[in-house]
């Protein structure tokens, strides 16, 4: 087979996964109430973020001409499909513990269905180039830093978040260069990623009080301690590392694949065993 009859593939697979997560210990995260609950935190904005994602994208396909974006783009909806569908099974793990992460789901639903009515296809796709950006690099982060992954002490919450923490990394680009190709221009790129900046961390303190306050575990200060020293500590804090990426994401000419993490990606997928 010649190289102008060979089928074009897209550059990241779908993986079919079904993770369950019954019989998970409630305070996973080393035994720590803060910390489980940022996760848990971050696992309630997926089903209905995700969705908005790929509506976002779909969108605008029919204007995409590039074919192999065209490949990318229906590899990108597959796996953010899964990751809906397998933060949705995330609620088992919930539900045992009594964590009501669909209300917080709920409230993330009404909030982009609102959004979406008061924006246009141009800047519902900016704020997925800037979301992508953020998880992307969230997701670097647990990937480089064995201190931070080595703290989830259930392998089932391990492997689904190292798992969604290598994929976001594979596709990070998709939603980028599909807004690229179809709008381009500097200036609502950034100013989209400043208001979506402050939505995001309003959400994420918001639902973090909610979930601490409805396990009585607010006042735990040493849970406080720990968390916030892993999230804000000066040279290791989880936050304080996403502040170069996230600056960047600001420098004319970006593109996600600046930063680089495809040895990252192939040395995790080896550790998990994952195909492609």
């Amino acid at each position: 087979m010649n190289a102008s009859t060979t089928p074009i593939r897209a550059n990241f697979p779908v993986r079919r996964m079904d993770f369950s997560f019954s019989e998970t210990p409630k305070y996973w995260w080393d035994g720590q109430p803060f910390m489980t609950h940022f996760m848990n935190n971050l696992s309630s904005l997926f089903p209905y973020g995700e969705k908005f994602f790929v509506d976002s994208v779909r969108a605008v396909r029919e204007r995409i001409q590039d074919p192999q974006l065209q490949k990318d783009v229906s590899a990108f909806i597959g796996q953010e499909a899964m990751h809906s569908k397998e933060h949705a099974a995330y609620n088992e793990y919930a539900d045992e513990h009594g964590i009501d992460l669909e209300t917080l789901e709920l409230r993330i639903k009404v909030l982009l269905e609102s959004i979406s009515k008061v924006t246009t296809k141009k800047h519902q796709l900016a704020i997925t180039c800037a979301l992508e950006h953020f998880t992307a690099t969230m997701a670097e982060q647990l990937l480089k830093r064995e201190d931070l992954s080595s703290q989830m002490k259930s392998d089932k919450m391990y492997k689904l978040w190292m798992w969604h923490a290598v994929e976001e990394n594979e596709h990070k680009a998709v939603a980028y260069d599909v807004y690229q190709q179809v709008y381009g221009g500097y200036f609502t790129r950034t100013a989209v990623m400043l208001l979506t900046t402050g939505i995001f961390l309003g959400v994420i303190a918001g639902f973090q009080i909610n979930l601490l306050r409805r396990d009585g575990q607010l006042f735990n200060w040493r849970s406080w301690k720990h968390g916030l020293g892993v999230l804000l500590h000066p040279r290791r804090g989880y936050f304080v590392n996403l502040i170069r990426p996230w600056l960047d994401y600001f420098r004319p000419g970006f593109h996600p694949f600046d930063h680089d993490t495809k040895a990252l990606e192939s040395r995790w997928k080896e550790q998990l065993d994952f195909a492609g």
